[in-house]
């Protein structure tokens, strides 16, 4: 998971075989660390296989900050609700004071509303390797894994995006560069100076469009006219206290085919501590429960 800057609008085309949307804000605070609560969540669909999946936003917190090597982990417990009638609990942990390892996590897989018929459960580190195996309980140990995952190991397709020069000014790796490479030089002094400009002048473009009685029109996304959606909520029943929290994240946002032709020219400066939307999808009718 990529943490999104708040000023700014991330959007990528996936494959038609399976799509992604989301938007998120960020709430943070410090209590011998930075904790960061993140508002919002995104939808997963394969279409081919008419299967739609919600995904709440993990929280998260920095570690390592006292000796100057920081890391992120993420907290507590997030669920994955999928309209093929099943659910994924997946419980957070990492490396503490004395003993544990970074990255670690337990999920289970069991049918919507019935939490104690663990189907699969997986273990390890997302970062590092994990492994499946069925059931779950005290037998779980000496059970042989049904597969195993090695981050390290297996092989991903390579990131490819265009040259610098020919990125729009605000996509991400043009708009931030000075400030990554300030970064890379710890830099701290020039990283502040960098990373003030970029936010300043995105709150003068915002205090000028509410002089001019105008909002700043986002690029791919639009503002649902409802206050939620009929697949969160068919997905969401099945997640402890997950609800839409439109008022914290300025609304409920949904990628807009019909602004794909207008993309040209059209400007991408997100107000800051705006939700910032990322990814498309193509919304599918909920396929029945398995039982």
């Amino acid at each position: 998971m990529l943490p999104i800057p708040t000023s700014l609008t991330h959007h990528t085309n996936l494959p038609s075989f399976s799509q992604l949307q989301g938007y998120n804000a960020q709430k943070a605070s410090f209590s011998r660390t930075i904790h960061i609560k993140q508002i919002g969540h995104a939808l997963f669909t394969i279409p081919a296989y008419n299967e739609s999946y919600l995904i709440p936003l993990p929280s998260l917190h920095i570690e390592g900050l006292i000796y100057g090597k920081p890391f992120v982990e993420l907290n507590n417990c997030t669920y994955i609700s999928s309209s093929s009638g099943y659910v994924a609990k997946i419980d957070y942990s990492g490396k503490g004071w004395v003993s544990g390892k970074k990255n670690s996590f337990t999920a289970v897989l069991y049918p919507q509303g019935k939490e104690r018929d663990v189907l699969y459960t997986v273990e390890g580190q997302w970062s590092e390797s994990f492994t499946i195996k069925a059931g779950s309980g005290h037998g779980l140990k000496k059970a042989e894994p049904i597969e195993t995952y090695n981050a390290k190991t297996t092989k991903t397709t390579p990131l490819t995006v265009a040259p610098i020069e020919e990125q729009d000014p605000l996509e991400s790796n043009r708009a931030w560069q000075t400030v990554a490479a300030a970064i890379m030089k710890s830099d701290m002094d020039t990283v502040h100076v960098e990373k003030s400009k970029i936010e300043n002048s995105q709150r003068e473009l915002r205090r000028k469009e509410a002089a001019e009685g105008r909002e700043w029109q986002r690029r791919f996304f639009k503002r649902s006219s409802q206050a939620s959606d009929p697949l969160f909520d068919q997905l969401a029943k099945f997640i402890p206290g997950e609800r839409i929290e439109a008022e914290k994240t300025g609304g409920v946002w949904r990628f807009d085919e019909s602004k794909k032709a207008e993309r040209a020219g059209v400007g991408m400066g997100m107000p800051s501590g705006q939700a910032a939307p990322v990814a498309p999808l193509q919304q599918q009718p909920l396929a029945p429960a398995q039982p």
